[in-house]
């Protein structure tokens, strides 16, 4: 994981419908060669345009109806190539008020109250991260670079999962439940990583360090770390610390 990766989500600003209806879709991120693509239309375009003004474009065609043709034809070209460079491509995945629409193939609709964990995805390539979105009957979505807006697609998907699902853990932590966060297991007075066990007292920071979920004591020692891939809804994790801190406050 060649970037820094963070765990707080920041809020998305888009509001959403109260009826269900669409806020917003996401696409195809574009490949900057697209831009590249139209340098050398622009280029002749430019050269037509040149032998226009020296009065010799009518060398190159036989008539004014031709001219306007194929520069009509070049500009239609450059205005396609740069649309798709600045919007993407087909529209792949589209945010609801209830939830979320995969159009890639069969679509599906999956609720926010359905999603079951988010985790990230281990990119060995350097593609970019990629996240794997389960839901409660065990089906997967990926999400990765691939998609046009992917942090803020993640952002929202965290901020809604926070909503659903962080009441219920904050009460069966309280009524002395143990959560497992993948490798990380949280209890009311501590969590335990592996056979280390760090009072809540003692977090200070948890927050995601070099591909690793990193929790750090009020002095900035390292006291645990766990690999991030290998604890899904590290997110939800984090915002049980931050509420746990401010308790303490």
């Amino acid at each position: 994981m060649a970037t820094p990766y963070r765990l707080r989500a920041h809020r998305p600003t888009t509001a959403l419908s109260p009826l269900g209806a669409s806020v917003r879709s996401y696409y195809a991120k574009a490949s900057q060669r697209v831009i590249w693509a139209a340098a050398p239309f622009v280029f002749l375009l430019g050269y037509g345009v040149w032998l226009s003004h020296d009065m010799e474009l009518e060398h190159w065609f036989d008539s004014t109806f031709s001219v306007c043709v194929v520069a009509a034809l070049f500009m239609m070209a450059i205005a396609v190539i740069v649309h798709t460079a600045a919007v993407g491509g087909g529209e792949l995945l589209r945010v609801h008020a209830d939830g979320l629409v995969d159009l890639r193939g069969q679509p599906r609709a999956l609720r926010w109250d359905e999603m079951q964990s988010l985790t990230v995805l281990a990119s060995d390539d350097g593609g970019g991260v990629r996240h794997v979105l389960r839901a409660m009957d065990g089906t997967t979505m990926v999400l990765g670079p691939a998609i046009g807006g992917i942090g803020h697609l993640v952002d929202e998907i965290r901020v809604r999962m926070a909503e659903c699902q962080l009441p219920d853990l904050c009460a069966r932590l309280a009524a002395g439940s143990v959560v497992r966060f993948g490798d990380i297991a949280a209890s009311d007075r501590e969590l335990a990583v592996g056979p280390t066990r760090v009072a809540w007292d003692e977090v200070d920071v948890l927050d995601a360090e070099d591909a690793q979920v990193v929790l750090r004591d009020r002095s900035g020692q390292c006291v645990a770390a766990a690999e991030l891939t290998r604890v899904p809804n590290a997110f939800l994790l984090a915002d049980l610390a931050r509420i746990r801190r401010r308790a303490r406050a």
